[in-house]
C-alpha cells in the first residue's frame, strides 16, 4: 500500500473547487426544498419533493465531490493525472450542474421536457467524465505508483457501476419522458449508484486516505485485495436475479443482505482502525468519519428490519443513512481536508523561490496561512455537530418521529449555512494572503511569479 502522496501532482484549483463549490449550493437548494415542502415530505419515498432531493444529494453534493475527489486521488495516489483543460473542466461542472436542476426541476413539475433536456446534460457530463478518466487509467496502466495498485482495481469496478447507474437512469429518464413504466429498473438504479460507484469509491479512498491523514494502521491485506471483488459479484448476482421471476424473491434478499454486511464488515474494521490511530485529537475529519461509519452500519441493521410489518418507511430511512449519513459525512470531511490543502498550493505558486533576496521569499510565504488555519477547528466541528444533529432528525423523521419532522429541514438548512461559511471563510484568507503577497511584490519591486493554469 502506497504510504506518501505525491502532492505536487494534484490537479489545478480551477478544475476542481467548482465541484466542491456544488456541496454547499445544492445542500442549501436541498433544505430550502425540504423547508417548502413540509413534513409531507416523510410520507413517501416517491414523493416528487423526496425525489427531487434525492438526486440533489446524489449529483449535486455526493456526485460532485466524488468526481473532484476521484481526480485528486489518481493523481496524487495512483499517478494517473487526467489531463483536462480549465475550459473543458468548466464545461463540465455547468452541464452537471445544470442537468442536476433540470432533474429535480422534472421531477417537481412532472413536465417531460424537463427530463429529456436532463437526460441529454446529464449524458453529456457523465459520459464525457466516464470516458476521459477511463482513457487517463488505460494510458497510465504502466505508470501506476506499485502500492497503488490495489486501490486502482475497486477505482475501476466503481467506474464500471456509475457507467451502469448513468445507463440505467438515461433508461429511466426516457420511459419518463414517454410516460411509461420505470419500476423494473429502478432498484438497479438504486443499487448500481449507491453499492457499485459511490460504496465502491468510498472503499479505495479509505484503503489509501485513512492510514495517511488519520494515521491508521494499514487495513488487512486480503480486505483490500479481496472486498471490491466480492461485493462486485454480489451486484453482478444482484443485476442477474432482477430479470428472475418472484419465486426468485428471496434470493435476491438474501444477495442484497450479504452486499449490506460486506460493507458492514468494512465499516466495523474501519471503526476499529480510527479509535486505535495514531493522531491524539479528533478533528472534523475524523468526526465526520465517525458518522459516515455509525451511518452505514444502522442502516446494516434497519435493511434486516424491512420486511417486519412493524416496520414504517424503513426504506426511506435507510436511504437518509446511506446518502446523507454515510456518504454524505465522508464528503463534508473531505472538505475540509482537501480544500484548504488546494487554496494552500495556489497561494504558493504565486511566490517566486528564486529573488535574489531569500529574505523575501520567507516574507512572501508568512503572508500565506498553513493548511489548519483556513479554516478554525471549532467551526468545523461546529459544522459536524449540525450535520449530526441533522442527520439524526432526518432518520426520525424518516421512521415516523412526527416532531422531527417539522425541524428536520430548519436543521439541515443551518448545517449547510455553516459549511458555506466555513468554505466562504477559507476562500477569503485566500484572497487576502494574495493582495499581501502583491502588495509587498509591489512594494518592494518583486516581479511576480508567472502564473501558468495547468491543464
Amino acid at each position: 500500500m502506497q504510504r506518501a502522496l505525491s502532492l505536487d501532482q494534484s490537479p489545478s484549483l480551477s478544475l476542481t473547487l467548482p465541484l466542491f463549490a456544488n456541496v454547499p449550493f445544492f445542500g442549501l437548494l436541498a433544505a430550502l426544498l425540504a423547508l417548502y415542502s413540509g413534513p409531507e415530505l416523510f410520507n413517501s419515498r416517491w414523493h416528487p419533493a423526496t425525489l427531487a432531493l434525492t438526486h440533489a444529494w446524489t449529483l449535486g453534493i455526493v456526485g460532485s465531490a466524488m468526481f473532484a475527489s476521484l481526480t485528486h486521488i489518481l493523481a496524487v495516489a495512483c499517478n494517473v493525472r487526467i489531463q483536462v483543460s480549465s475550459g473543458r473542466a468548466l464545461v463540465f461542472w455547468s452541464l452537471l450542474s445544470v442537468g442536476t436542476l433540470l432533474l429535480m426541476t422534472g421531477f417537481l413539475s412532472w413536465q417531460s421536457w424537463t427530463y429529456t433536456l436532463a437526460g441529454i446534460f446529464l449524458a453529456l457530463a457523465l459520459g464525457g467524465y466516464l470516458l476521459t478518466v477511463m482513457l487517463a487509467l488505460w494510458h497510465s496502466r504502466h505508470d501506476v505508483f506499485r502500492g497503488a495498485k490495489e486501490i486502482v482495481a475497486p477505482i475501476r469496478l466503481a467506474l464500471l457501476g456509475l457507467l451502469l447507474t448513468v445507463l440505467t437512469g438515461l433508461a429511466m429518464l426516457v420511459a419518463l419522458a414517454s410516460e411509461q413504466a420505470v419500476a423494473n429498473l429502478l432498484n438497479l438504479h438504486m443499487m448500481m449508484g449507491l453499492a457499485a460507484w459511490a460504496g465502491l469509491l468510498l472503499l479505495a479512498m479509505s484503503f489509501q486516505l485513512l492510514p495517511i491523514f488519520q494515521i491508521t494502521e494499514l487495513y488487512p491485506a486480503p480486505l483490500v485485495r479481496w472486498l471490491p471483488w466480492v461485493v462486485s459479484v454480489l451486484l453482478i448476482a444482484q443485476w442477474a436475479l432482477a430479470s428472475l421471476p418472484g419465486s426468485w424473491l428471496p434470493v435476491r434478499d438474501l444477495v442484497t443482505y450479504l452486499i449490506f454486511l460486506s460493507y458492514g464488515l468494512w465499516a466495523v474494521i474501519t471503526w476499529a482502525r480510527l479509535w486505535q490511530r495514531k493522531r491524539p485529537t479528533a478533528g472534523a475529519s475524523t468526526l465526520f468519519w465517525y458518522s459516515s461509519l455509525s451511518s452505514l452500519l444502522i442502516a446494516v441493521l434497519l435493511n434486516f428490519w424491512t420486511h417486519n410489518p412493524a416496520a414504517s418507511n424503513t426504506e426511506l430511512a435507510i436511504g437518509v443513512l446511506l446518502i446523507m449519513g454515510a456518504l454524505g459525512s465522508v464528503v463534508c470531511g473531505m472538505l475540509y481536508t482537501i480544500v484548504p490543502f488546494l487554496l494552500w498550493r495556489e497561494a504558493q505558486k504565486h511566490v517566486s523561490m528564486d529573488t535574489d533576496n531569500t529574505e523575501h521569499t520567507r516574507t512572501l510565504l508568512r503572508f500565506i496561512p498553513k493548511t489548519a488555519n483556513y479554516i478554525p477547528a471549532s467551526t468545523a466541528r461546529t459544522h459536524w455537530a449540525l450535520h449530526s444533529l441533522s442527520l439524526a432528525l432526518w432518520t426520525g423523521a424518516s421512521l415516523g418521529i412526527e416532531s422531527f419532522t417539522w425541524i428536520a429541514a430548519p436543521a439541515l438548512l443551518l448545517s449547510f449555512a455553516i459549511l458555506s461559511w466555513n468554505l466562504w471563510t477559507a476562500w477569503q484568507r485566500y484572497r487576502n494572503s494574495l493582495h499581501a503577497i502583491r502588495a509587498y511584490q509591489a512594494e518592494h519591486h518583486i516581479a511576480a511569479k508567472p502564473h501558468c493554469p495547468e491543464s
